[in-house]
Order: structure tokens, then C-alpha cells, then sequence
């Protein structure tokens, strides 16, 4: 098995470059913690991807959508305050139209799959991988097709009852709406 940062060969049984792989393990990181959490995670079926889109997750009020991305090239341990991702147009067009909150999440996993797991006697953990997030707003598009993820914000079992308030809080009428 490879054990550098170079590009991975494909072995006899593999169907999957490490791109495609970088992807998978994503959204298995994610439905992870929705699983952990308890909601719901429903992925966007392969060719359906018409949203920019790759996740729905949900409550029992409704459900915010999540776009993922994984990436070897970021550092955990890197000092910068944020992560940066740069947005397709058509992407942009397409969350533009979105009324739910919307999370962009990066995955950062290691430059060798080999490493993304540990197995041993005491179970399998997911080792040197975080994930980060940010919510998305149609207008910070204006500027910038820069995506900003602060490192401050790591997904955990803790972000899951921030999206789900993002959620209510739409649905939760304000002082000045309830005197209507």
C-alpha cells in the first residue's frame, strides 16, 4: 500500500480513485454524526445532484441541506483561522434559490486513505479527520466566490442542534409578527 502523499495507484479490487474515495468517506464522516445525533441523513443519489447539494438532513420540523467537501490538501493542525473554498458559478446560482439553511462542510482527511482508519482490538476509529462548516447566505456571493469555513466551527454532535434551531427559527414567527 502506499504510504507518501503522492497520488494512490489503483489496486486489482479497487473501483474508486482517491478523489472518489475522498468523497465517500465524507459522506460516511457525516452520516456518522447524524447517526450519533439521531436525524435522519438522506444523500443525493448519484446524477440527481441538481441542487449543489449533496445531503439532506432531518428534523422533525423539516430539513436543511448540507454540501460537502473533502479535501487532503488542508491541514488540521494548520494555524490559518479559516479554510477557503472556492464556489462554481453554477453552484452559486443554484443555493441562491435555497429557503432552508444551507451548510457548506469541509472534510479534511489525510493525503493516504491508508490512514483514515485505525483498526485494532479495542474497535475502528476515524483518525486524523475533522470537519468544518459554515452557513451559507446567497448574498456573501456578491464579493467573493470565496467559501471561508472558520476552524472555529467543527462539525460535531454539538453542530447538529445549532442547524436544527437555524431551522426553527424560521418557522418561529417575531415579537413584532405574532402582534399581526
Amino acid at each position: 500500500m502506499p504510504t507518501t502523499s503522492e497520488p494512490e495507484a489503483l489496486l486489482p479490487f479497487q473501483q474508486l480513485d482517491l478523489n472518489a474515495r475522498k468523497g465517500r468517506f465524507g459522506v460516511v464522516y457525516m452520516r456518522a454524526i447524524a447517526g450519533q445525533a439521531g436525524c435522519g441523513f438522506n444523500e443525493t443519489s448519484p446524477g440527481e445532484d441538481t441542487l449543489a447539494v449533496d445531503h439532506v438532513l432531518d428534523f422533525p420540523e423539516g430539513s436543511v441541506r448540507v454540501q460537502v467537501k473533502t479535501t487532503a490538501t488542508m491541514a488540521i493542525d494548520d494555524d490559518d483561522e479559516y479554510l477557503s473554498f472556492s464556489a462554481e458559478d453554477k453552484w452559486i446560482t443554484k443555493w441562491a434559490r435555497v429557503q432552508v439553511p444551507l451548510y457548506f462542510v469541509i472534510v479534511v482527511v489525510p493525503s493516504v486513505s491508508d490512514s483514515w482508519l485505525a483498526h485494532d482490538v479495542n474497535g475502528t476509529q476515524m483518525v486524523k479527520t475533522a470537519a468544518y462548516w459554515v452557513r451559507l447566505a446567497p448574498e456573501q456571493f456578491d464579493t467573493t466566490k470565496t467559501i471561508k469555513v472558520p476552524r472555529a466551527q467543527r462539525v460535531t454532535l454539538e453542530t447538529i442542534p445549532t442547524w436544527h434551531t437555524d431551522l426553527v427559527n424560521l418557522y418561529t414567527p417575531t415579537a413584532g409578527e405574532e402582534a399581526a
